[in-house]
């Protein structure tokens, strides 16, 4: 009895003792980035961005490059599609650039760059009430008709129903909506004629913005405001901060500033521009 208690004994390892490799201890993995827009909308960048995904009532426009963007703005994209899908069978919204999977520059566009900012096609329908798919936008005229696609018009009701999907989402703030106003204005007489609550329509009055530059007439878009608790996002666009001479090298020209692109962006409150100035955005489309 005693030999076997001293053999048992033997077989357990001390302490000390080095264990077999298929019994070591799991190495320290070091856990995913958080999702975290970082910057401005013009001059930031995007980590841990989620990828936008076709569904049957969702496709996607545009460069493959561009499908990234914070979990919050995919989140909000798929379900304000889902509900005007639910409300109107077979509607399938058409999305086009969101961010680069780093964020940064984004070609054709003077913002896009952390992850808050989508461009999605304006729904439109035929004579019958039947929602038109096309692979590309198309502007709408004063008179709310397509310019150069016979037959087409902007559909009140379901750009209506997706505007009120984004205003009344539960997980995910609106910033803005840039898009004409023209467009703006018939949306909202659209919603006083179907008895749309008035705070919802003040609300709806209040994120559609006409930018500066182009008139955004053939989409809208959509920015989201910071995800809470991200220190490092800024709400609105950041001003280009002027170049700066070397003073020790007097009578050289100064170098021309190089944009932020992925790297990452520090700026002091006084650099971010209100709300008036947040409407230069996107040039013309290619």
């Amino acid at each position: 009895m005693c030999l076997l208690f001293v053999a048992a004994a033997a077989l357990v390892a001390s302490p000390g003792e080095v264990l077999p490799a298929h019994a070591s201890p799991a190495a320290h993995v070091a856990p995913a980035p958080r999702p975290a827009s970082v910057g401005s909308p013009n001059e930031g960048r995007l980590v841990a961005g989620v990828r936008l995904e076709p569904k049957p009532y969702l496709r996607v426009m545009r460069s493959p490059e561009g499908r990234w963007g914070m979990p919050e703005l995919v989140g909000l994209l798929d379900r304000g599609a889902r509900r005007v899908a639910r409300r109107f069978p077979g509607s399938t919204l058409g999305v086009g650039d969101l961010s680069r999977r780093d964020g940064g520059d984004v070609m054709g566009h003077h913002s896009h760059e952390s992850g808050r900012d989508a461009d999605v096609a304006f729904y439109l329908r035929d004579a019958r009430g039947k929602q038109i798919v096309s692979p590309q936008m198309f502007a709408i005229d004063e008179r709310g008709r397509a310019t150069n696609l016979t037959g087409a018009a902007f559909d009140d009701a379901r750009n209506w129903a997706l505007l009120e999907a984004w205003l009344t989402d539960p997980e995910t703030r609106i910033n803005r909506v840039f898009v004409a106003d023209h467009v703006r204005d018939r949306l909202l007489a659209f919603a006083r004629r179907v008895g749309a609550p008035a705070q919802l329509r003040a609300r709806a009055a209040e994120v559609m913005l006409q930018p500066a530059g182009p008139a955004h007439d053939d989409h809208f878009h959509v920015r989201i405001g910071c995800p809470r608790n991200q220190k490092g996002c800024l709400e609105f666009v950041t001003k280009e901060a002027p170049p700066h001479r070397d003073r020790g090298q007097a009578g050289r020209a100064p170098r021309p500033r190089r944009r932020a692109g992925s790297a990452p962006v520090v700026r002091p409150a006084a650099a971010v521009e209100p709300a008036a100035d947040d409407f230069a955005d996107d040039p013309p489309q290619p």
